[in-house]
């Protein structure tokens, strides 16, 4: 199974490159790397390209991290597409595990693996907090999964994007399926969009439980009317 790789990028230039090694470190390799950088103000950009001949990279204005993941995904080249976050890791066997998992199931499968936390500036990837994971770091898919559900909606904030989507995937009948072994290493930021509690990031996701209630709202008015 030949699958790619999408990878939303804003001002990742401390960590894009440590992101694209830990694909090209696979042990099944990905046949593209397509990075969106989202409006970048460093080199962010140019490192991405300098990592590999697999790496394609599209710039654009800052838009958001949900519509470079689109855009990403949108430019690859084949049927099967992981997403990773451009400060996030993979371990060497994760896309091995995952293409297991999904030979197995259904198209209508989104596969995911639990991850391991790690600060920033460390070289200590063992002894982090470990959870089950559904984040773009962990989502492996069809393609034609991500074009039945649609775009990936940017929050005000910045934050929501993926539960936002992943809502829609599974109220779309999408199955989740979540492999039982540490797949990402998630870096830990100070500052970084998902760090902590911030009240304005978290306005977001308020406008995902708002938008979830709306369309269950309208669910609920064509089953009564029909």
């Amino acid at each position: 199974m030949t699958y790619s790789v999408a990878i939303p990028a804003y001002n990742a230039a401390k960590t894009i490159a440590e992101a694209i090694k830990s694909v090209l470190a696979q042990t099944v390799p990905p046949s593209d790397i397509v990075v969106v950088d989202d409006g970048s103000t460093d080199d962010t950009a140019a490192i991405a390209r300098a990592q590999s001949d697999t790496v394609k990279v599209i710039t654009q204005d800052n838009a958001g991290c949900g519509q470079a993941t689109s855009r990403a995904i949108k430019r690859t080249m084949c049927d099967i597409v992981a997403t990773l976050d451009a400060d996030d890791l993979w371990m060497a066997d994760k896309m091995e595990k995952q293409l297991e998992i999904l030979r197995q199931a259904n198209k209508q499968t989104l596969v995911f693996g639990s991850h391991r936390h790690f600060k920033h500036g460390s070289d200590d990837y063992t002894t982090g907090h470990e959870c089950d994971g559904k984040t773009r770091s962990d989502l492996v898919l069809y393609r034609a999964a991500f074009d039945h559900v649609g775009d990936i909606f940017d929050p005000p904030g910045g934050r929501g994007d993926m539960v936002d989507w992943l809502g829609r995937a599974r109220e779309l009948g999408y199955q989740f399926q979540v492999c039982n072994a540490v797949l990402v290493l998630r870096r830990i930021i100070p500052g970084s969009l998902s760090y902590g509690r911030d009240n304005a990031k978290d306005q977001g996701y308020l406008m995902v439980a708002h938008r979830a209630m709306m369309r269950r709202k309208a669910r609920e008015q064509a089953e009564s009317t029909s």
